[in-house]
Order: structure tokens, then C-alpha cells, then sequence
């Protein structure tokens, strides 16, 4: 049988979503922010539970890209954060959302965080890397408060609505985590 995943934080943990998380994504996604970075969006139910199912897919198969934040006494999901590992390089891309009744409480900075030292420290990634856009300066202060570095502004890099906007570039390196 296969162990779930989880990484467990003080107020959270962050788990493989599951279909009973539909309803708490299908609810974060009247926010406006969160359904933009979602491709696709999701409209009902059906469409929560499709998309469900292909990450459900991926843990069978031992892919972890996209987790639940599910606070932690609850076990409720507040969000999500997906680490994208690249194919021939040993770096990530990271993104996250959390829905709005759990913004500023920490939540996002404590899974941001949580992730970094687990890719760095298990997964031996060399860099982990994220963009926020420009009119989104709150998801930069999460990226800094996980221990993120801002290395500079992305012009024109990003598509949101139909209009190209720049990003704001953060990283994290082994030395950011392990001070000598």
C-alpha cells in the first residue's frame, strides 16, 4: 500500500488533495486572483473533481506537484501550493494560492517555507523559484517572509486577462536555508 504524502508545519499540513476538498476549491475559486491562475477555472463541481482526479492520478504514480494547505486542527483545505520540478535542470517553480478567509494569518509564508526546505533538503533541488505579479504585492511578502530573494522584475512576462503584465522574481538557494 501506498504512504500518503504529507510535510507537517506547526499550524499545518500540507497533504495530497483529496475529492472531498472539492467543495473548499470550487469556494476559493469565486475569488477572482485565485481563478485567474488557474487555466481553465472551474465553474461546478464536476469540473473541481476532473482536475481532482488527474492529481490523484499523479500520487499513484509518485508525483507530488500540487498539495493541499489544509489547516492543521481541522484538516481543512485553505489552499494549495504546487512545486514544479524541471526535467533536466535541478530547480522548481513555486505557486500557491490561499483562499481569502485565511489570508493574512501566516498561512501562505508557512507552506512557502515549508516546501522550500523540503525541496532543497529531500529533493536535492539547487534553486526554487516564484513570481508574483506586479499587482499582487502581498504574494511578495509571503515569498520574503518564507525566505525568499528578490532578484529583479520579469517585464512583460505574464499573461493575466488578456493583458501582459510584468512578474517579481524571488529564489531560494541552500545557503538562504543553512547560515554558516
Amino acid at each position: 500500500m501506498r504512504k500518503e504524502f504529507n510535510i507537517d508545519t506547526p499550524r499545518l499540513i500540507l497533504r495530497e488533495v483529496k475529492m472531498t476538498d472539492d467543495e473548499q476549491i470550487l469556494l476559493a475559486m469565486s475569488c477572482p486572483e485565485v481563478h485567474s491562475m488557474h487555466s481553465n477555472g472551474f465553474k461546478n463541481i464536476d469540473d473541481v473533481q476532473r482536475y481532482i482526479s488527474v492529481l490523484v492520478q499523479e500520487y499513484e504514480n509518485n508525483k507530488f506537484r500540487t498539495l493541499a494547505i489544509a489547516e492543521k486542527t481541522l484538516n481543512i483545505l485553505i489552499g494549495t501550493i504546487t512545486i514544479d520540478t524541471h526535467k533536466f535542470f535541478p530547480r522548481a517553480e513555486l505557486g500557491y494560492w490561499i483562499s481569502i478567509p485565511y489570508r493574512n494569518k501566516g498561512y501562505a509564508a508557512e507552506a512557502v517555507k515549508a516546501v522550500i526546505e523540503y525541496g532543497i533538503m529531500t529533493l536535492s533541488l539547487g534553486r526554487i523559484q516564484a513570481t508574483h505579479h506586479i499587482s499582487n504585492p502581498a504574494s511578495g511578502r509571503v515569498l520574503e517572509k518564507a525566505g525568499m530573494v528578490f532578484e529583479g522584475t520579469l517585464r512583460r512576462y505574464f499573461e493575466l486577462n488578456g493583458i501582459v503584465v510584468d512578474e517579481k522574481m524571488y529564489s531560494a538557494i541552500k545557503t538562504d536555508l543553512v547560515k554558516e
